[in-house]
């Protein structure tokens, strides 16, 4: 039964689209229903959680390849394709991106009350830029979707001048 579950679910292209459909779905929901704009994000991130042990199962750790790779022509005139793979490494952080984004969306569960609705689309949008950044194989895309993944922090800064130190200094840290 699991093996022809594994058989019919090889795509990857879900593990990224999950967390999208899941941004985008609490933004038809008004601000004043807080408790399902937080169901929703729970449950998106929670349903992401579970597709990496697929992969694990799937996964051959004997290859040094890229596997489940898929290739979309995006910008055929500058041979710019969407081209996406995983390997050993990025699978571990792939796993540890899905294990994470549940826990900071429950951490910040009672703290919910003014901004639910965007602090949950920045969540999930951060958990897809992640997730991307980590299966892309594009030289292009590999470097552009890193620079993009702190953008959700800075949505709707109370205090602008402190998010950008805050962004500063984190990507002073990584670089």
């Amino acid at each position: 039964m699991l093996e022809h579950f594994c058989e019919c679910y090889s795509d990857l292209s879900g593990l990224i689209l999950c967390p999208v459909l899941g941004s985008i779905t609490p933004l038809f929901i008004p601000n004043s229903r807080i408790r399902p704009i937080r169901l929703i994000g729970l449950c998106a991130s929670l349903i992401t959680f579970l597709y990496p042990p697929v992969l694990r199962i799937q996964f051959d750790p004997s290859t040094a390849k890229s596997q489940f790779v898929e290739s979309l022509r995006w910008l055929p005139y500058e041979n710019i394709n969407f081209y996406l793979g995983i390997d050993g490494i990025s699978l571990f952080f792939v796993i540890l991106t899905t294990f994470l984004i549940p826990i900071c969306i429950s951490v910040g569960w009672s703290g919910m009350r003014s901004y639910g609705k965007e602090y949950i689309t920045a969540s999930l949008i951060r958990e897809f830029l992640m997730i991307a950044v980590f299966r892309m194989l594009d030289p292009l895309l590999f470097y552009v979707l890193p620079e993009s993944v702190p953008i959700p922090m800075l949505c709707r800064a109370e205090h602008p001048l402190f998010t950008g130190r805050r962004l500063f200094l984190c990507r002073g840290l990584v670089q």
